[in-house]
């Protein structure tokens, strides 16, 4: 089989946009198919859930928000990255982390982060970006709410997988995996140069601008960006795709754990749909986080500068009989 690899990395990130919007599309025509099958109702209807929504209704919802989710990040990275790479899990940066504690870093970074995340998205929602905006946030929040009601256990594990799990895995191979791949290819080509450390840089700006706009949540979309500087930064000083894997779900998690727990209680529920941070809350983030960062630098072990090449030797000549076989294979 011939590799996407042996073909210019432009073409490679328009494969890339052919297979994620075919399968994308092939995922919401099938979710199209099954909705009047599961629910009697439209794939439009079933989206556009609230609070006051029967719950077999949100549970239905919850599947498509699953199944959207899959097709739209998860399968196609991995099926453009089976086929552009004979070692598709090390392209994917799905390698082990150079230190045990990379992960608990990553998760301590990356919550001590939330409170002020969430404090600035609840600042920027104080401004009137107008009505249709206010409106399409109040949707959004409806659809959350109605998927965060978990009346049962088993319905807070539904929603932790699909909400948590879900997205962390397939977000993180789009985003960090792939996108930010090409980015970094985009500002500096490949191998060691001058420019490596320039082209990261704006790489990781890139891959977190799209990470937020993709999101929609205009509130929130300052937020959500430096949350995928973060998840960037997780990725390059470990080189380990999983940390920020496990850095995303624990930021996705908590929030559905708090959601729940707050379910059950008045004082809780009050304080997350109130939107105000305390001063020691913030501090408290500040203090993990910058240790965490502190930590995670001094036992890095980051992307080397050839990260983004193919292969681990100048491409060979291209010929018609060429066996993939006998080629050099990349780390």
């Amino acid at each position: 089989m011939k590799y996407f690899r042996y073909y210019p990395w432009g073409l490679q990130l328009l494969m890339f946009v052919l297979t994620t919007f075919t399968l994308a599309s092939f995922g919401i025509w099938c979710l199209g198919m099954l909705s009047p099958q599961l629910a009697g109702l439209s794939l439009t209807q079933v989206t556009s859930i609230n609070e006051q929504s029967p719950y077999y209704l949100v549970k239905v919802a919850l599947i498509v928000q699953g199944i959207s989710s899959l097709f739209i990040f998860a399968v196609p990275s991995l099926l453009f990255s089976y086929f552009t790479h004979p070692k598709w899990p090390g392209y994917l940066g799905l390698r082990k982390p150079g230190n045990l504690w990379q992960p608990v870093l990553a998760v301590g970074l990356i919550l001590g982060a939330m409170p002020l995340l969430m404090g600035i998205e609840s600042l920027i929602s104080q401004i009137d970006f107008g009505a249709d905006v206010k409106q399409n946030q109040a949707r959004t929040e409806g659809v959350m709410k109605a998927f965060l009601k978990a009346p049962a256990f088993i319905d807070f594990i539904r929603i932790f997988i699909v909400m948590a799990i879900i997205p962390a895995v397939g977000e993180e191979l789009f985003f960090r995996g792939i996108l930010m791949r090409f980015a970094t290819r985009a500002f500096n080509g490949t191998g060691p140069t001058p420019q490596v450390d320039r082209s990261l840089r704006m790489a990781t700006l890139l891959s977190a601008l799209v990470f937020a706009a993709v999101h929609s949540n205009v509130y929130g979309l300052f937020s959500i960006f430096i949350a995928g500087v973060l998840l960037s930064t997780i990725y390059f000083l470990t080189g380990s795709i999983w940390c920020s894997i496990i850095a995303h779900m624990s930021f996705n998690g908590s929030q559905v754990i708090l959601s729940y727990l707050g379910n059950n209680n008045a004082g809780l529920k009050s304080f997350l749909s109130s939107g105000q941070m305390p001063l020691w809350l913030l501090a408290t983030g500040t203090a993990v986080f910058s240790m965490s960062l502190y930590l995670l630098i001094k036992i890095k072990t980051p992307l080397p500068p050839t990260w983004t090449n193919d292969f681990d030797e100048p491409d060979p000549p291209m010929t018609n009989d060429t066996n993939d076989d006998l080629l050099p294979i990349g780390s």
